[in-house]
């Protein structure tokens, strides 16, 4: 792997550097989780759930059970069926009914509330779905 960091990491870094705030950011596929020999009581995740195709978000979630603490929260902010379909190829319009059964077996869907994607191509942003979900 380069040394050099990918842009929205060190975006992040700088971010949490200039509020003060103690936060590690990692890059790593999304789907190998435990790979990374750690566990976390939070996952924090905007935009990446809704973007991967179907066997990826099935893999994602197998691997978020893997690297969370019994208790540990996942924090999705993902794409919401609200949002217009002028997203094409995989990104998936998720409804509640969908996060709902996604977390069903070893999770607790514990809020799910409409939410606000910022991005620099839309001063409207993209509506999305903001979820609590806990580690059972």
């Amino acid at each position: 792997m380069s040394t050099s960091r990918p842009r929205p990491c060190r975006t992040a870094r700088d971010k949490a550097r200039d509020r003060d705030l103690n936060a590690r950011f990692r890059q790593h596929d999304a789907t190998r989780l435990a790979d990374l020999g750690e566990t976390f009581d939070t996952v924090l995740d905007c935009g990446l759930f809704h973007a991967l195709p179907e066997d990826g978000r099935a893999a994602y979630v197998a691997a978020l059970r893997d690297v969370l603490e019994p208790g540990g929260r996942y924090i999705m902010l993902g794409m919401s069926d609200a949002e217009p379909s002028r997203w094409g190829g995989r990104m998936r319009h998720l409804t509640q009914a969908f996060i709902k059964a996604t977390f069903a077996e070893g999770w607790q869907v514990d809020t799910i509330e409409p939410a606000t994607i910022e991005i620099t191509t839309d001063p409207e942003g993209v509506r999305a779905w903001l979820a609590t979900v806990t580690r059972i």
